[in-house]
Parts: structure tokens; C-alpha cells; sequence
């Protein structure tokens, strides 16, 4: 009897270990926030930590990471893609794959909850985006894009930049000045796509809008592309328009192709409408 009142309360202190365990790591669990450029993931089955890295729920963090995700059931192998990258992991194996390049992980793909938990970091940063952790709140943030900003003035006749501030910039957004151009420049870099695009506004009192009358113009030009080895192509739009009632009196449209970009473009309202629209 005693005996067997002696396994029963061993076994009843092993459950009871085992239960505090378990609702250690679910509290710690839970603890663990997750980021992508500042929006909270929400994750079905929350993130974990093994070994110190953080585990998530694979089908989320791949379509997050706008990646297709193939599950196979019976090697238990994950493939993941995204352009042309491919990902290959494989549940309780430290071996990943990336474009077929073998990678040894701190912390293999597991089945936990039914729920198959791939490694954060190692996702992330496989397709291009940045990784921090930050202890003190338990938070991952992925970074999946940056955003740069430049305001300036360019001289018309040296074509001299003169940066400025942003309040600057819009404290002149309104006054159209005959020598010098007044730009806005932002460029939006992907890690995921190793892709830079711009957006680049243009304020200026242009001589002659190439509409064949002798006034002058105030100028709008809004032009918007991509950045490939130092060369600007995409799309812009010039508009004029009257300096005493401000009312549009013209509006050109265009694409351009490989002008020089070497952190602003090389061009000005006067020189699009020169090169594009005088007859």
C-alpha cells in the first residue's frame, strides 16, 4: 500500500512538474511580440523560444514575408519561394537550404501544438530583411524596406545642390523662383527585392513651358521610377500653370529612360520640357 501511495505521488509530482513547465513556456511564449515594419503579427499559435531563437508558425511568417509555402507531409519537408529564391527546411533537421546553398541552423523546424514552427531569424534575413531583438519587451522587428528623404534647392545655372530641412522645403513649396528649383526626393529601398524606387516633386517659374507663348509658368513635376546602377527610368508629369490666377493651363506626360541618379536625378523641369515637348 505504501508503496504504491509512494508512485502514485511521485507521479503526481512528475505531472505537476511537468504542468508547471508547460505553463512556464506558454506564458513566455506569449511574452514574445512579433513586428514587420512596425505592424504586430498575429499569429494563430504564438512564437516560442528554443534555445534561445524564436520560432513561429511557418504559413504566416512565408505569406508575411510574400512567399509561397509548400508543405510536404511525408518527409516533412517545408519549401518556401519567393522570386528567385527557394527555401528548403526540414522538420528536426539543423540543415536548410537556400538556392540549394546548405545552411546549418541553431535550431531545427518543429511540430509543436500540431502547429509546424519554422526559425524567425533564419526566414527573414534568408529573403533579404533585417532582423533586431529587443529584451527588454520581447519584441522582434523585421524590417522589411527602408525610406530615405532629401529636400533641396538646385541651382539653375551651376545645377549646384543647396539641402535644406523639410520645414524649409515647405515653407518655399509655394514660391515658384525662376533660378533655382525647389525638389522633394524619397527613395524606397526592398531588402525583400533588392529594389530601389524613387519619387522626386519639382516646384519652378519656367520661361517658356514649350507652350509657344512668350509668358512664363509656374511649374509642377512629379516623376516616380526605379534606380538600376545609377540610372533613373519611369514616368513624370509636368504641369502649368498661370502665375497670376494659378489655374492649369497645360500638363505634359511622359516616360524617361537611364537618367543619371546619383542620390537625386539629373534633370529639371525646363530640360523634360526642352528635351520632350518644344517642336
Amino acid at each position: 500500500m505504501i508503496k504504491k501511495i509512494t508512485t502514485r505521488l511521485t507521479l503526481a509530482l512528475i505531472l505537476l512538474v511537468i504542468s508547471f513547465a508547460f505553463a512556464t513556456s506558454t506564458k513566455a511564449a506569449s511574452a514574445i511580440k512579433v513586428e514587420m515594419d512596425g505592424d504586430v503579427i498575429q499569429f494563430d499559435q504564438g512564437a516560442v523560444s528554443v534555445n534561445g531563437r524564436t520560432l513561429v508558425p511557418m504559413r504566416t511568417i512565408f505569406e508575411e514575408l510574400e512567399s509561397t509555402v509548400q508543405w510536404t507531409a511525408k518527409t516533412k519537408t517545408i519549401t518556401a519561394n519567393r522570386g528567385t529564391k527557394k527555401i528548403t527546411l526540414v522538420v528536426g533537421s539543423k540543415t536548410a537550404t537556400v538556392n540549394g546553398q546548405k545552411i546549418t541552423l541553431d535550431v531545427p523546424p518543429q511540430i509543436i501544438n500540431g502547429r509546424t514552427l519554422v526559425p524567425l531569424r533564419f526566414i527573414s534575413e534568408a529573403l533579404g530583411a533585417k532582423v533586431d531583438w529587443n529584451n527588454k519587451t520581447k519584441t522582434v522587428s523585421i524590417t522589411t524596406f527602408e525610406v530615405s528623404d532629401r529636400y533641396y534647392f538646385v541651382n539653375l545655372q551651376t545645377l549646384n545642390l543647396d539641402l535644406i530641412s523639410e520645414d524649409r522645403y515647405y515653407q518655399e513649396d509655394d514660391i515658384f523662383n525662376p533660378s533655382r528649383e525647389l525638389v522633394s526626393d524619397f527613395i524606397f529601398t526592398s531588402y525583400l527585392d533588392n529594389t530601389r524606387e524613387f519619387f522626386s516633386q519639382h516646384t519652378v517659374r519656367v520661361s517658356n513651358g514649350g507652350t509657344g507663348f512668350p509668358n512664363a509658368y509656374d511649374a509642377y513635376m512629379d516623376l516616380d521610377g526605379t534606380i538600376v546602377n545609377g540610372k533613373a527610368s519611369g514616368e513624370y508629369t509636368i504641369e502649368l500653370n498661370d502665375i497670376n490666377s494659378g489655374s492649369l493651363k497645360k500638363t505634359y506626360k511622359g516616360t524617361f529612360k537611364d537618367i543619371k541618379y546619383d542620390r537625386n536625378i539629373k534633370t529639371t523641369v525646363q530640360e523634360m520640357i526642352n528635351k520632350n515637348h518644344l517642336k
